[in-house]
């Protein structure tokens, strides 16, 4: 079915890349991937979101189905502006239609809270997503990959690997390879995203990074 939920370790891992990545490799075999974003935080109406730049990225259609100008969670955001708030089941229900490629991107992490029920990962499991976690490689993002798999074992989402990106920057190789080892038979790692500016290239590159998932 290829259709896929986009999570990160944190927030400002570079998710919405791995997105436009993941969409551009749907597209390079032969598919017309829609990529959505679900809650969008953070920004005022008529700015392109996270969404938008990863569908420019990847040459395909976007959606983006909420928007909340307060950077914050969206139950946090849906409160400071008395706005109706997100609920799970809607949400994949907006998507159920759209077929031959679906990218979906989360806001944060899995736990991030929805409402005061909800939270990403509850749309990861009614959508019936393949799951590929975004880790930023910093300090403290082994804890953050390892809690989010085990969140992902206990809720029964399919989890199908793992991106590590150099979203501040070049890393060392030794602390890829500590990362690498820790993760290793926990959470497949399905490749590293390197640090690279022109986000268009870096795409290029991280589109390849998911042929094993295509095949």
């Amino acid at each position: 079915m290829h259709r896929y939920f986009v999570t990160g370790t944190d927030t400002d891992v570079g998710k919405t890349r791995v997105t436009a990545a993941l969409a551009l490799a749907l597209k390079n075999a032969g598919m017309t991937p829609t990529i959505v974003k679900f809650v969008q935080t953070g920004l005022a109406p008529g700015i392109p979101g996270d969404a938008a730049r990863a569908g420019k990225l990847a040459g395909v259609r976007s959606l983006e189905l909420a928007r909340f100008e307060k950077a914050a969670d969206p139950w946090s955001a849906a409160l400071a502006y008395g706005a109706p708030e997100v609920h799970a089941n809607e949400l994949v229900e907006a998507v159920a239609h759209l077929d031959n490629g679906l990218v979906t991107e989360g806001a944060g992490g899995l736990m991030v809270p929805l409402n005061a029920r909800e939270h990403f990962g509850n749309i990861a499991v009614l959508g019936a997503f393949d799951t590929v976690l975004t880790v930023g490689l910093k300090l403290g993002c082994v804890n953050h990959a390892l809690l989010t798999a085990n969140q992902c074992q206990q809720a029964g989402i399919r989890l199908v690997g793992a991106v590590l990106v150099e979203r501040w920057g070049p890393t060392e190789e030794h602390y890829r390879a500590d990362v690498e080892r820790t993760l290793q038979g926990k959470v497949k790692i399905l490749g590293i995203l390197p640090f690279d500016e022109d986000e268009t290239a870096s795409v290029k590159t991280g589109a390849a990074i998911f042929a094993s998932l295509l095949t």
